[in-house]
């Protein structure tokens, strides 16, 4: 008995709570947000609510193309016959939004902005979308309208062809337009627009290095192909040094090309597939110790212009002597006598490893030794031999140092070499580039520097431009003859 009363009692349980549902479902009105089963017209719900965003692409002051611009409306479930619907632009409708979004829109000028088509959109029977789109285009008056500015345009729907109701929170969407101007520029040039270029002239060839290509792009998607051309401007070069404050000279005929003399920006992308390179020949025609600017910039035609400052590049390249073979192979020969040898730097550490002097490189203990201040920049360190020798090349190894019982390394992995039998006049024998060593005092790891030439001088400057951890340094340092 107990059990089926029970029972009854659930069962009314749950068919009260059917009816209370049902009666919740049916107070709801039919416009607000859309139920299956009511038959409402309505807006999509945009990027955010009841919103979207447009661009229209400009260039040269004129509008190529739009993007985004478009949108259907929609049904909450197919109908049995075709329905119009017809939308209008209703800046009154700004003020809402302004309200909504704590906003101070532009005001549209009359007549800038236009729906295609007069607003009139068509949901075939059975569909649930329409077949075409409210597209917004540019109107007679859209010379009025500032390309700078963003500017939002509501977009109402205001009848159909049907009794079927219009959404009352869904039926405007307010679209967000700017304006981009597309630009032709050229990618692979650092900020400043200049890249630099190196000759290494060594006994075995002249050595090129750095970065010779240029890829054209654009900063906007386009949807029509671009041809792009490239072209060399030395008649940027005296204006450049006058801004710039430099002595940059031109550089010889008949020492470069720039190819191919175009390439294509597809449609839907934004770099060329193939870069622009800039061929050297003629390499003699340049002189050691010089430094040559070449400005580059693409050409200003077509329907896109160049970026002012990206559109633009410049080829800026020093020839030295490179005496210093890149392999670093062990120097031959035989250690020079190190007994007289002396030393300055124009930085010493006094504050984490107090006691290294320069002096000390030459002790014949690896566990002693040099190395700057911490943070130190451009570095030099000065070595005397006393007399005239004819140098191979050096070995060499990093400071090791103790700091609150940790071991530290202090290596130099970059630097100049140059020379001078008078300790006032150098010359620069070239460029050592080399890896961060390990090893330990008891077990130090070399480093060489090899010259292909050997080198008849009494003082070597080291100007460091590159080190390991937290300074550079020399615990040894050989010279061989």
């Amino acid at each position: 008995m107990k059990r089926n009363l029970k029972k009854w009692r659930f069962a009314q349980l749950r068919s009260l709570l059917l009816l209370t549902l049902v009666a919740m479902l049916s107070s709801c009105s039919r416009n607000d947000l859309p139920t299956p089963q009511d038959l409402i017209i309505y807006m999509p719900t945009g990027s955010t609510a009841n919103s979207m965003d447009a661009t229209f692409v400009t260039a040269r002051g004129n509008v190529l193309e739009g993007s985004g611009t478009a949108f259907p409306v929609l049904l909450t479930r197919a109908f049995d016959r075709d329905v119009q619907v017809t939308a209008a632009i209703d800046t009154s409708l700004l003020a809402v939004y302004n309200r909504e979004h704590n906003t101070e829109t532009i005001k549209i000028p009359d007549g800038s902005f236009i729906l295609e088509g007069n607003g009139q959109v068509h949901i075939p029977a059975g569909q649930e979308r329409s077949a075409d789109s409210l597209r917004i285009a540019l109107g007679t008056q859209a010379g009025s309208l500032d390309f700078t500015k963003e500017y939002v345009l509501p977009i109402r729907l205001s009848s159909s062809n049907s009794d079927l109701p219009l959404s009352s929170n869904r039926a405007v969407m307010y679209v967000r337009v700017r304006f981009s101007q597309i630009t032709t520029q050229l990618n692979g040039a650092p900020a400043n627009r200049v890249i630099p270029l190196r000759i290494s002239r060594t006994p075995a060839g002249d050595i090129v290095s750095g970065n010779l290509n240029l890829t054209a792009a654009i900063n906007t998607r386009f949807a029509t192909p671009l041809t792009i051309a490239l072209s060399d401007r030395q008649d940027w070069l005296a204006s450049y040094n006058q801004a710039n404050q430099t002595n940059y000279i031109a550089f010889p005929t008949g020492t470069f090309s720039l190819s191919p003399n175009n390439v294509s920006i597809n449609s839907g992308t934004l770099s060329a597939d193939m870069p622009f390179s800039l061929m050297l020949s003629n390499m003699h025609a340049f002189e050691t110790g010089r430094s040559y600017l070449l400005p580059v910039g693409i050409v200003d035609e077509g329907p896109v212009p160049p970026h002012e400052a990206e559109g633009r590049a410049y080829f800026a390249l020093d020839i030295a002597l490179q005496n210093i073979h890149p392999d670093n192979p062990a120097p031959s020969g035989s250690r020079v006598d190190r007994a007289d040898w002396t030393a300055t730097a124009s930085s010493t550490d006094t504050q984490y490893a107090p006691g290294g002097t320069p002096a000390m490189v030459f002790d014949g203990n690896p566990a002693t030794g040099w190395h700057s201040d911490f943070g130190a920049q451009n570095v030099v360190f000065t070595v005397d031999m006393r007399n005239t020798k004819n140098i191979r090349g050096f070995s060499f190894t990093p400071r090791y140092w103790n700091f609150y019982n940790s071991v530290f390394i202090s290596a130099i992995t970059g630097m100049e070499i140059l020379s001078s039998n008078d300790g006032i006049n150098w010359t620069s024998q070239g460029s050592y580039a080399g890896s961060m060593p390990g090893g330990t005092p008891s077990n130090p790891e070399l480093r060489n520097l090899s010259f292909y030439t050997p080198v008849q001088a009494r003082y070597f400057r080291f100007a460091i431009t590159q080190y390991g951890q937290y300074m550079p340094g020399f615990g040894e340092l050989y010279a061989y003859e």
